[in-house]
């Protein structure tokens, strides 16, 4: 429980099916609570890695994995988060999500006392995410977390549109918390002596043979001397089953892992994609083009040109898979790789977490409330 020592931070995330929005976070509570009790209010079912990180945490399950129809849902968020605020008194509410909820709105249209900030990530897919957008005007100030990528951005967030912060590119993890490359394999079963690349894909359909994991591992094991190792989320219940010569790593954050990998495959979210990059990681993307607004195209695509990163685009045919085997090639290669990490070395450091904390910190101290 919050002491009452200090002023109270009351960061929302979304996340009914994943970690990202929780990720960053608790990376800025990690700053923020040296001069601040944080509060974490999730929907994540992993909510236990904030109570693992020594962050006070609220849980609501998400009506992704509940019952009842959208409109009850956000009635029950909407009475959840007031009763945060009147338990709490935040001097701060900072929400982390691609869409404030219908509840959420609620209560910042009643709550005019309340001093809130959406950290609202850019890189949105052009035409789309009006309605969402639009909900920027509720919030006291709007912050972006920075992208690498930015110059890329030709959605409704271009140019940090209308946010007070455009902040430095975030990465939960730091260079300073890399395990030592030779402790992470000898704890993996990994062979010093022999690239190994990191895959994280999501490996539940990694023995479906027409699978994109599968195809991926099958691609890679041309390459008989490559160590192959899945990440698995740890929000997996049932773990996948996998080939005999193929390593599972189940840890968060697997970012901590970094130094044991010479390469790796990986999906263009924008958690995994800026810490690759203020990691120096070899990677080759695949963007997931099914998201609802995150420009994941235009992320691998700047990694392609700027020669930080490779790209490939599964399109499902013979073509295609050609030029899978092309860019896992140019992945195993030693001489791309470090072409790869010297172009890398050249981005500034993904210090975004740290920035925000600040200004956040200065935003509450301007404003503290009357607590009972």
């Amino acid at each position: 429980m919050p002491s009452g020592l200090k002023p109270v931070a009351l960061l929302c995330t979304s996340n009914g099916v994943g970690l990202g929005h929780l990720t960053r976070q608790m990376a800025i509570g990690r700053h923020l609570r040296t001069t601040h009790d944080v509060v974490i209010f999730t929907l994540s079912p992993a909510a236990t890695l904030a109570v693992t990180a020594g962050f006070h945490t609220e849980y609501l399950r998400s009506h992704e994995y509940g019952s009842v129809g959208n409109q009850a849902w956000n009635g029950f968020y909407a009475t959840r988060l007031e009763h945060l605020i009147d338990q709490y008194h935040p001097s701060i509410m900072v929400f982390d999500g691609g869409h404030p909820y219908a509840g959420l709105c609620a209560v910042l249209r009643q709550r005019k006392d309340l001093l809130s900030v959406w950290t609202r990530r850019g890189l949105w897919q052009p035409g789309l995410g009006h309605d969402a957008f639009s909900r920027s005007a509720l919030f006291s100030y709007v912050v972006e977390p920075g992208e690498y990528a930015t110059e890329m951005d030709r959605g409704l967030t271009s140019g940090g549109a209308d946010a007070t912060l455009v902040a430095a590119p975030m990465s939960a993890v730091q260079p300073g918390d890399l395990r030592p490359a030779d402790q992470v394999r000898t704890e993996l079963g990994l062979n010093p002596d022999r690239p190994a690349i990191l895959m994280q894909l999501g490996a539940g359909q990694i023995n479906d043979i027409g699978s994109l994991s599968a195809r991926v591992v099958a691609s890679l094991q041309r390459h008989p001397d490559v160590q192959i190792v899945v990440t698995e989320s740890v929000l997996t219940r049932t773990p996948a089953a996998l080939p005999d010569n193929v390593i599972r790593v189940r840890h968060f954050p697997i970012g901590e892992y970094r130094a044991a990998f010479d390469a790796s495959v990986m999906a263009a979210g924008y958690n995994s994609f800026q810490e690759a990059m203020a990691l120096s990681l070899p990677t080759l993307f695949i963007p997931n083009q099914s998201t609802a607004k995150d420009d994941q195209d235009a992320r691998t695509r700047w990694a392609e040109q700027s020669g930080c990163g490779l790209r490939w685009d599964d399109l499902g045919d013979n073509k295609s898979s050609d030029e899978l085997h092309t860019a896992i090639d140019c992945l195993i290669d030693p001489a791309q790789r470090t072409q790869m990490r010297a172009q890398m070395a050249k981005l500034g450091p993904a210090t975004g977490a740290e920035e925000i904390a600040a200004v956040l910190g200065r935003w509450s101290s301007e404003r503290q409330p009357t607590r009972p």
